[in-house]
């Protein structure tokens, strides 16, 4: 009896013996697994970064990854759009791990979900349990942003007496109050509401604020109306175009009931005239100043934003040292820096191996894109193996150049310049190599005559295009349309930037106020009526605010017709 029993014992310790490999390969695997899943996050491929994760999720004994894991892919599937499966992996985690440290996170998340399948209730009840300080910014923005959109009165008022302690629900219903929703018997809420919070006085109980029932643009322009129209019209004509574009916009804006007045005013160059112009009692009640363009007016119109207050947009621009370090000075146009830095991290993501050769002519404005386009692309993890400058205007020291790079191997080969001589030359060199090289380069080269579409259509060529939006859309049909039968001429680029400009402005001032700086790093990148998107956050800096639109469009031909490769959003 005792001799089997032993037997018996032997054979458990075996397999116990037998089994430790097994489960620590498994935890090894956890290991592999979870990396390629933080991975594969990070590079936005989100779908993959599930089936990475999936299998750490489980609660196996000794897998202290569980827990992280659970959160991280449920964030994939959240950013996937899959949100019903980032609710289950939550409600795993909150039911598995309930005291694993990174809650507050897990919590955060779930909040976003809630608002985003429109449970504005419940997302507030979530945030009501984080209570780490380091997320409290966040936790506030984040409130802001979904309960700006609402637009159903009544059940704004529901959430304000059920949580009668939140200061930002609060705040955002006396927001409200002021954009539209007020009325004389709301006198002793608001008055009550500023008082328990604490709230500005003389802006939530302002007289003329709670009177407003349009919202006040003043367009800085260098109309040249002293000057003879015969001479200044065709320089000038960029000007009348990117007014008209605004003028339609304001027509589109109305039709939503968003009412919107614009003031025009003859600003040009001189720091003096614009200085004076800006002193104007009127300009300081702006809700939004659109302009002066010239950067010699640059130091002023800053100085104007912040003793003032009020938001200042530079239309045309790409230069970030026009609008400073100021939250209140924005660039609509996507600065130089900032095409350089988004083309070289698509490029990251999605060439291999990661290594580049760059090709650059030696103008100011390409070696500036140059090297910021290096910087982000070493900054990233990724190696330069050749840096030529070029000057095109020597055809042959030019060929040699490119006939000298060894591209064998290399990841892709970006060019700056949009000189025939380059373009020739690099497609040239792209022709020779036994397989397909990407090459990412500015979209001029659609415009160069000795190149083909085909030609580039051939190879794998990637355009970086700040300005791109679709002829064939029929939201930018309708514009065309429009703008023909009321100016009887087609758009130029300048009006559809005017309309896009103030439309997305327009929007941002009837969701948010006059102060809509702060939500933006929430707002994201939205798609435009006619642009492929408008953002002002950087995703990759935690959402981290920026001065100039952060979206550039990467373009590439297939079968003849250019698309977009990275879309806006996620």
């Amino acid at each position: 009896m005792r001799k089997g029993f032993l037997k018996q014992i032997t054979g458990i310790l075996l397999l116990a013996v037998l089994a430790l490999p097994a489960a620590a390969q498994q935890l090894q695997d956890f290991e592999v697994n979870y990396n390629n899943g933080k991975v594969l996050l990070q590079q936005k491929r989100f779908e993959q970064a599930m089936k990475e994760l999936r299998p750490v999720t489980a609660a196996a004994k000794g897998n202290d990854l569980a827990p992280e894991a659970s959160y991280l892919y449920a964030l994939a599937a959240f950013r996937a759009n899959n949100q019903q499966e980032a609710l289950l992996m939550l409600g795993q985690l909150k039911q598995q791990h309930p005291q694993w440290a990174g809650m507050p996170d897990a919590n955060y998340l779930l909040a976003n979900i809630q608002f985003e399948q429109k449970e504005p209730d419940q997302a507030l009840a979530t945030l009501g349990q984080v209570k780490a300080p380091a997320l409290s910014e966040d936790v506030d923005r984040l409130k802001r942003h979904y309960l700006n959109r609402i637009a159903d009165r009544e059940a704004y008022e529901q959430l304000l007496q059920k949580y009668a302690s939140d200061k930002t629900v609060a705040q955002v219903y006396a927001d409200k109050l002021l954009a539209g929703w007020y009325r004389p018997q709301d006198k002793p809420t608001l008055e009550r509401l500023v008082a328990k919070f604490n709230l500005d006085r003389k802006r939530y109980l302002n007289p003329e604020a709670l009177r407003k029932k349009a919202y006040q643009v003043a367009v800085l322009l260098p109309f040249q109306l002293n000057q003879d129209l015969a001479q200044s019209a065709r320089k000038n004509q960029f000007v009348t175009d990117l007014y008209a574009g605004m003028k339609l916009a304001q027509d589109s804006l109305q039709k939503q009931g968003i009412n919107i007045e614009l003031f025009a005013y003859d600003a040009g160059a001189d720091t003096v005239g614009v200085k004076r112009l800006l002193e104007q009692p009127e300009l300081k009640q702006m809700d939004l100043v659109i302009g002066p363009v010239y950067k010699s007016t640059a130091k002023v119109a800053l100085r104007f934003a912040a003793e003032n207050n009020v938001t200042v947009i530079n239309p045309l621009s790409q230069d970030t040292d026009v609008a400073g370090n100021s939250h209140q000075v924005l660039l609509f146009e996507s600065s130089v820096a900032t095409q350089a830095q988004q083309a070289a991290t698509y490029a990251y993501h999605t060439f291999s191996p990661k290594t580049a050769v760059i090709v650059f002519e030696g103008s100011t404005s390409d070696t500036t894109f140059a090297r910021h386009y290096r910087q982000q692309f070493q900054k990233l993890g990724g190696r330069i193996l050749a840096y030529r400058k070029i000057n095109s205007a020597q055809s042959a020291a030019t060929a040699g150049v490119f006939k000298e790079l060894t591209v064998a191997g290399v990841g892709h080969l970006a060019v700056f310049s949009e000189r025939m001589t380059a373009a020739a030359n690099a497609i040239s060199l792209l022709n020779s190599q036994p397989s397909k090289l990407p090459l990412i380069t500015y979209d001029k080269w659609l415009d160069i005559n000795q190149i083909t579409l085909r030609e580039l259509d051939d190879q794998e060529v990637y355009f970086i295009s700040p300005k791109y939006f679709d002829q064939t859309s029929p939201a930018v049909r309708n514009f065309r349309k429009r703008y023909t039968a009321r100016y009887n001429i087609p758009p130029s680029t300048y009006a559809y930037s005017g309309f896009e400009m103030l439309y997305y402005f327009g929007s941002m001032l009837q969701e948010y106020g006059p102060d809509f700086n702060q939500s933006l790093p929430l707002a994201g990148t939205k798609r435009g009526v006619l642009y492929q998107g408008v953002g002002y956050s950087n995703a990759a800096a935690r959402n981290e605010f920026r001065n100039d639109n952060q979206y550039v469009p990467i373009t590439k031909l297939e079968n003849m017709q250019l698309m977009v490769v990275n879309p806006a959003g996620f």
